[in-house]
């Protein structure tokens, strides 16, 4: 039996951020950065312009038969959004899945072996934004608490 070289998961990461850049070049937007290294909990992997918009997106990709998720939890959420819009810039969020197009059982589409075809899933963006209440601006937020602490 040949033994085949398996992706990482650095390798697999970088794969979904070559997808969604070749998808926004395709779409019309400027790339402005691009980095499948960039801390995914703190800084998006790729940031774009097009039109009057400039954008950061955050990319997770995941294997057969799921898709890339958002796992880093709320705060990290939240952080990243803040971070767009401290920019003046969209935040969105896009899940790629892929499957080994060589792979003939469920078993076999999942596994991500270097240098064969993947059949890819990316169903497109999601904007991430904040609920109303996560929104509210944090020093308003610590002034409503003083005011009742004071009460």
């Amino acid at each position: 039996m040949i033994e085949q070289e398996l992706m990482t998961v650095a390798d697999i990461h970088a794969f979904g951020v070559e997808i969604v850049f070749k998808q926004l070049e395709k779409d019309g937007w400027m790339i402005e950065s691009a980095d499948a290294l960039a801390n995914v909990g703190t800084e998006p992997q790729i940031v774009a312009q097009k039109d009057d918009e400039v954008a950061f997106f955050v990319v997770r990709t995941g294997l057969y038969p799921g898709r890339g998720r958002f796992e880093e939890g709320d705060e990290a959420f939240e952080m990243l959004v803040r971070h767009a819009d401290a920019h003046n810039a969209s935040c969105y969020f896009a899940a790629v899945g892929i499957a080994n197009s060589e792979g003939k059982t469920e078993k076999e589409m999942s596994v991500p072996v270097k240098g064969v075809a993947f059949n890819i899933e990316f169903n497109g963006l999601v904007k991430m934004e904040l609920s109303p209440e996560a929104a509210k601006p944090v020093a308003a937020a610590r002034g409503s608490d003083k005011e009742h602490a004071e009460a």
